[in-house]
C-alpha cells in the first residue's frame, strides 16, 4: 500500500517482503543490493542557490543600511529645522529687545534734552540773579568808596 514512493523505496520494500522473518532460505547466500545514494541536487544549482541567498542577504543588508541612513538623514533634517526655528525665535526676541532698547534710548535722550534745558534755564536764572547781586554789591561798594573818600577829604580838611 505504498501511494507515493520512489522506485528505490519500492524495490527495497519488495526485497524485505521476500525475506520474511524465520525464513532463512537463501538469505545468507543472496546479497541485497541497495540503490546508490545520489546527492540531493546538482552542486552547480546548490552554488547558484547559495550565491542567490548571499545576494539576497547583501541586498537586505544594503536595504537596512539605506533605511537607517534615511532615518538618520530625516533626524538630521529635523534637528536642522528645529535649530532654524530656534534661531528665528532668538532673532525675533533680540529684535524685540533692540526695539525696546531703542525706545528707552529715545526716552533717555528726551529726558537729557529736557534736563539740559531745565539746567540751562536754571543756570540762566542763577546767572541773572548773581549778576544783579554783583551789580548791587558793586553799587554798594562804590557808595562806600565815595563815602570813605568824603571822610578822607573831611579828615584832611580838618588836619590842615
Amino acid at each position: 500500500m505504498s501511494l507515493s514512493r520512489s522506485p528505490s523505496q519500492n524495490s527495497l520494500e519488495n526485497q524485505q517482503q521476500q525475506q520474511k522473518p524465520g525464513d532463512t532460505s537463501g538469505s545468507a547466500t543472496k546479497s541485497i543490493s541497495y540503490p546508490r545514494i545520489l546527492p540531493r541536487g546538482n552542486p552547480d544549482e546548490h552554488r547558484q542557490a547559495m550565491a542567490e541567498e548571499q545576494e539576497v542577504q547583501e541586498s537586505q543588508l544594503i536595504s537596512e543600511r539605506r533605511r537607517r541612513n534615511t532615518q538618520a538623514a530625516a533626524r538630521m533634517r529635523e534637528r536642522q529645522r528645529q535649530r532654524e526655528r530656534e534661531l528665528i525665535q532668538r532673532r525675533n526676541d533680540l529684535m524685540g529687545r533692540v526695539h525696546q532698547l531703542e525706545a528707552e534710548l529715545a526716552a533717555i535722550r528726551e529726558q537729557r534734552v529736557a534736563s539740559e534745558a531745565s539746567v540751562t534755564n536754571q543756570y540762566d536764572s542763577v546767572l541773572q540773579d548773581l549778576s544783579k547781586e554783583l551789580e548791587n554789591a558793586n553799587s554798594a561798594m562804590c557808595a562806600i568808596v565815595d563815602e570813605v573818600e568824603k571822610l578822607v577829604d573831611i579828615v584832611r580838611s580838618v588836619d590842615r
